[in-house]
């Protein structure tokens, strides 16, 4: 039985070595890939011909609720909504006044969010089990402009419950309810009903 000598087994060596170079470069290949795949991610929002908030401002009039129907592929106002799920939007613009916003989320699956128009979510709230949650916000200019003399400065106590303040010049206000059948509509469509976006009377 003859043993392979050193010298036959150059080829192979020599296409091991070959090999480990490969490995490099199929590494660094799919490390460029995953960079490239990072990037095109984050710049798709900037690189969007018509963005989501550019599909919804003609749907949307300033300062007021929309409750959109069911989705259907016919009746989505923006790709990719989910069809279990009913929705209700405001188009907020504190150009002229703080707006405020107010809601009820009755239970699990219900959530509000405030989007930028560049995407962005500067605020979110989901519903719980326990108990509903009222919320109330106020969104306030990004600048600091004079919006009114608050009741205090009027010398009047105001007593009532302070509302959140969000900060941001414009946007949309969107309220997520699950669609759960015909045997709850009523009471989904009573608490969408209760979805308020409002610009604020100053005094």
């Amino acid at each position: 039985m003859n043993l392979p000598t050193l010298k036959s087994l150059d080829p192979i060596l020599k296409w091991i070595r070959g090999l480990r170079i490969n490995l490099r470069l199929a590494l660094a290949a799919v490390c460029a890939i995953g960079i490239l795949h990072v990037c095109a991610t984050l710049a798709a929002p900037m690189l969007m011909m018509r963005s989501a908030y550019d599909r919804l401002t003609p749907l949307l009039p300033p300062n007021e609720v929309v409750v959109f129907p069911p989705v259907t592929p016919q009746t989505q106002p923006i790709p990719f909504m989910t069809p279990d799920v009913r929705y209700a939007m405001c188009r907020y613009d504190t150009t002229d006044a703080p707006v405020l916003v107010s809601a009820l989320l009755p239970g699990p699956g219900w959530s509000l969010a405030l989007h930028t128009p560049e995407g962005d979510n500067i605020y979110a709230a989901t519903g719980v089990d326990v108990r509903s949650t009222y919320l109330r916000i106020r969104i306030m200019p990004a600048n600091d402009r004079f919006m009114g003399l608050t009741p205090e400065a009027l010398g009047i106590a105001d007593t009532s419950e302070k509302p959140q303040s969000v900060n941001s010049a414009r946007g949309i206000v969107a309220l997520r309810a699950p669609d759960k059948g015909r045997a709850y509509q009523p009471s989904t469509e009573a608490a969408l009903s209760r979805f308020r976006c409002s610009a604020e009377k100053l005094r």
